[in-house]
This record gives structure tokens, C-alpha cells and sequence, in this order.
């Protein structure tokens, strides 16, 4: 444990609000909604439904990023 911290803790941090306010969101159950709601997460919904985390689609992404499959099946970079 670090005797000096980078930064000092906040307000909120030292009441304790930061931690009731989780408790009280995972027993309800909000915390679990809000997970499937988020933008980021309706994003990786569409491209998983849409095939993008298909291996077809890995290997066509990796291989226009400049990267190909080596005979390993590894994805390498090209020099």
C-alpha cells in the first residue's frame, strides 16, 4: 500500500457516497439495465447481429489494417 497518494480523495470518496450510491444500483437491478442501454453497447449489438466478430470479417479487418494470417493462423505484421 502506498503511504502517499498521487491524488487527494474527494469529498464524496470520504463520506462514503460513491459506495451506497453502487450498493443501492446493483440491488435494484439498475446497474444491469443501464449496461445493456449504453451506446457503446447497443454499437457492439449491431456489429455483432450485422457478422462483424465473425472470423470472415476478423481476418478481412486484420488484413486491411496491413496484417495477414501466417501459417500458424497468427495474425503478423507485414515488413
Amino acid at each position: 500500500m502506498k503511504l502517499i497518494r498521487y491524488r487527494q480523495p474527494s469529498l464524496r470518496r470520504i463520506v462514503g457516497y460513491t459506495s451506497v450510491k453502487r450498493n443501492f444500483k446493483r440491488s435494484l437491478g439498475i446497474s444491469q439495465v443501464q449496461a445493456w442501454t449504453r451506446p457503446s453497447r447497443v454499437k457492439q449489438r449491431i456489429k455483432y447481429k450485422a457478422g462483424w466478430y465473425s472470423p470472415t470479417m476478423r481476418v478481412a479487418r486484420n488484413t486491411a489494417k496491413g496484417k495477414f494470417p501466417s501459417f500458424l493462423g497468427l495474425f503478423n505484421k507485414k515488413r
